[in-house]
């Protein structure tokens, strides 16, 4: 486990899902991690857990609705008056258009309401640049830093529709643009593709079967149940990689969880080794979807609350 001891880091939507099993792995290494949602009590449900955990470091539960760009900027200023102008690491997580996603995934795009655009993308894309642009401005000062966008493989694949892989394939892009300004002054800022995550919604799911997913890709997602990631695992990753010196190295590219985990040599938390070197499969440039199951990637690759 990396000794986070003195960092401070920001996680955007972690109330639940990825965003909250980022923050209980950064807390429990020892960060000072500010945790952002729309609902304070499920933001005090992550302190509560991680204080019950006896965790080395501190959770900063902070009520933020991340459509409201006034609301976010006020994150930044919050942790730079208690911090004195550090900010360490930003996971970009927070979005709002999980159960859209899933439950219009079989509507054509031009049969969706165009209002579906900004549903997918406001909080899922373009707070993203505005979080990273405050980051930046906090980091820069500094000479430090990492900003981490949680994306998916539907950034290079079709995946559920249109404006979530447009989306994914801007917050990929994202990074490696952003990369090359912040380079210079020793930030990292790179892209993470989870697998599929055990998150509240996923589990809900598997237990249901009733969360407006096709029948094909219910059976599917059963399935491939038992090599799924716990939520905890990007968060591994990431405070792995916010520990590693040599991070520039990095810097600009797109970071499968499970290539981390062969890299820093970690299980998941329930001590499962989750299937490796897929990074090598779905970041092949020539890659065609007739040449694996598409419906398996959907699943496998579907980041639930991300």
């Amino acid at each position: 486990m990396p000794n986070l001891t003195g960092k401070v880091c920001l996680v955007t939507g972690a109330s639940k899902g990825i965003g909250r099993g980022i923050a209980l792995q950064l807390i429990s290494c020892g960060a000072t991690c500010y945790i952002t949602g729309r609902d304070l009590t499920t933001l005090q449900d992550v302190k509560g857990e991680t204080e019950e955990r006896g965790s080395s470091g501190k959770c900063v539960p902070v009520q933020c609705d991340h459509s409201n760009e006034e609301n976010t900027k006020k994150v930044f200023k919050k942790i730079a008056s208690e911090q004195n102008g550090q900010l360490d690491l930003l996971v970009n997580n927070a979005y709002a258009a999980v159960s859209h996603v899933f439950g219009k995934s079989d509507v054509n795009f031009w049969d969706q309401d165009i209002a579906a655009w900004d549903l997918v993308n406001n909080v899922g894309l373009r707070n993203h640049y505005i979080c990273s642009v405050y980051a930046a401005r906090m980091m820069v000062p500094k000479r430090k830093g990492l900003i981490v966008n949680i994306s998916s493989v539907g950034g290079k694949l079709f995946l559920f529709m249109p404006p979530y892989g447009i989306g994914k394939a801007a917050n990929d892009r994202m990074a490696k643009d952003c990369a090359v300004e912040l380079e210079k002054y020793n930030i990292a800022f790179v892209s993470l593709w989870p697998g599929m995550v055990q998150t509240e919604f996923i589990t809900e799911f598997t237990e249901s079967g009733d969360l407006g997913l096709r029948n094909a890709m219910k059976t599917e997602c059963k399935r491939i149940k038992n090599s799924s990631e716990t939520t905890e695992f990007p968060g591994k990753g990431i405070a792995h990689m916010l520990a590693d010196k040599t991070i520039l190295k990095k810097t600009g590219q797109i970071l499968l969880t499970t290539d981390l985990a062969d890299e820093y040599n970690f299980k998941d938390v329930n001590d499962k080794t989750i299937m490796k070197k897929t990074g090598q499969i779905l970041l092949t440039t020539d890659l065609q979807m007739n040449t694996i199951s598409k419906m398996s990637m959907e699943i496998l690759q579907s980041v639930g609350e991300v």
